[in-house]
């Protein structure tokens, strides 16, 4: 029964130019990514198009598709954000006859964070808890206490039983550690 089958098993079979895997995965995704659509383009024929040009780009590069990276949902979203980004695009140069420059592309406010915004998101997010997990339990606990439960440094040497000097100093030293840390992911702007 293909409605078991794995979306990793579908897409090794579309990698392979299984029809059926095709259609299966078709079925699965198609209302999600047409419901993005509509939502990104505000055209239902436009949407339709982009629906088309997902899954087209799919069957071209199903092995490119890596797990680690993230779900399946977020891959063809992120392709049918790109997609209907290009049709944008395409439809301000038929209408306006000077191409918009990438720099007033860029000041288009976007309210909604996309796919890619989100699994950076989380990349982040798992990258300062492992760091965090690295620094000392004194210092990760008194860092856990103000940044995450929103604790006073007062607050924090009274629910620890220690000096304000010394929860002051767990926070320099642990940012700090932190900080260097982060830094050595090759994250960028670590303040």
């Amino acid at each position: 029964m293909i409605e078991t089958v794995s979306d990793d098993e579908l897409l090794d079979g579309i990698a392979q130019q299984d029809r059926a895997a095709m259609t299966a995965l078709y079925d699965r995704y198609e209302r999600l990514v047409y419901s993005f659509a509509v939502r990104a383009v505000r055209d239902r024929s436009a949407a339709e198009e982009i629906v088309q040009d997902v899954f087209v780009k799919v069957w071209r590069s199903a092995e490119r598709y890596d797990a680690s990276q993230g779900k399946l949902s977020t891959w063809l979203l992120t392709i049918a954000r790109r997609t209907a980004i290009d049709m944008h695009r395409k439809t301000q140069r038929r209408l306006i006859p000077e191409l918009m420059e990438d720099e007033q592309l860029a000041q288009v406010h976007d309210d909604e964070a996309g796919p890619e915004a989100i699994v950076e998101a989380h990349a982040l997010r798992d990258i300062i808890q492992e760091a965090l997990a690295r620094l000392p339990d004194d210092q990760r606990a008194t860092i856990e206490r103000m940044y995450y439960q929103g604790y006073t440094q007062r607050e924090i040497a009274e629910s620890m039983d220690v000096p304000l000097g010394t929860v002051k100093g767990r926070i320099r030293l642990g940012l700090s550690r932190l900080k260097e840390q982060l830094l050595a992911t090759g994250l960028r702007d670590v303040p």
